[in-house]
């Protein structure tokens, strides 16, 4: 499904339910400015229309209070060619998934609208894009300056989720600065580091050290065990050389 149709199909499921708002945005220009890595990506695909991105904001606010607030940014890549580091050797079929990350930001709130829970407030964001190759295609060693204002070495373009994501997550940071008790939470599937570290069907949970500290991961994995819905924990360390001589 591509960025315009999942962009129809969200309005589509949420139009009748009141406590779920959509927000979309379309217009290549605020891309560009708002959201500056995933236009990089957005480069070599937004020349056909049905293929151009969309970024999709849901928000679930519920009645009374607000106790916590989640933020769910998943990665809506509709699929993924590599781009300029295109994927050879038969490893491209399937790619279609790439986008599962985003539609399991658009299922939990399909969840929130059957449950309503209270005391939690759910903000969504979904970064719906094509990783195409072409005459326009980002490169690697490219450098492209974030929303945050950090400037990003490209290294493969077929790490285009974290580029897709990277504003969104930034923009929604924004957001909740003054939310209570706000987690943060980045959903992305097919993910290279999963596959190596836990083997294909498989799924993992990355902490930073907040989140390490509050047993977030340790709470996933008891919540998908009771459903038969696994997690493996995995490790964020620090990228570093090492040369030993003997």
């Amino acid at each position: 499904m591509s960025a315009p149709n999942v962009e129809l199909y969200v309005k589509q499921v949420f139009a009748d339910t009141s406590c779920i708002k959509v927000d979309i945005i379309s217009d290549e220009q605020v891309i560009e400015k708002e959201y500056p890595l995933l236009a990089a990506v957005n480069r070599a695909a937004k020349c056909t229309e049905r293929h151009r991105a969309r970024v999709i904001f849901l928000e679930y606010v519920p009645e009374g209070p607000v106790e916590t607030t989640v933020v769910l940014v998943g990665k809506g890549v509709t699929y993924d060619t590599g781009g300029a580091d295109i994927k050879a050797g038969g490893v491209m079929a399937g790619m279609h998934r790439d986008k599962c990350g985003a539609a399991a930001v658009a299922g939990f709130f399909q969840v929130l609208a059957r449950l309503q829970p209270k005391g939690i407030k759910v903000i969504g964001g979904m970064s719906m894009v094509r990783n195409s190759v072409g005459p326009d295609s980002y490169v690697a060693d490219e450098i492209v300056t974030s929303r945050a204002g950090v400037r990003v070495r490209v290294g493969n373009t077929d790490a285009e989720g974290r580029m897709a994501m990277a504003d969104v997550l930034c923009h929604l940071k924004e957001k909740a600065e003054n939310e209570p008790d706000p987690h943060f939470f980045t959903i992305a599937t097919l993910t290279g580091h999963a596959c190596l570290s836990v083997g294909d069907g498989y799924s993992i949970v990355l902490e930073n050290g907040p989140a390490r500290r509050a047993e977030v991961g340790t709470s996933l994995r008891q919540a998908g065990d009771l459903v038969g819905d696994m997690f493996e924990i995995s490790t964020i360390r620090r990228e570093v050389s090492v040369s030993i001589q003997i």
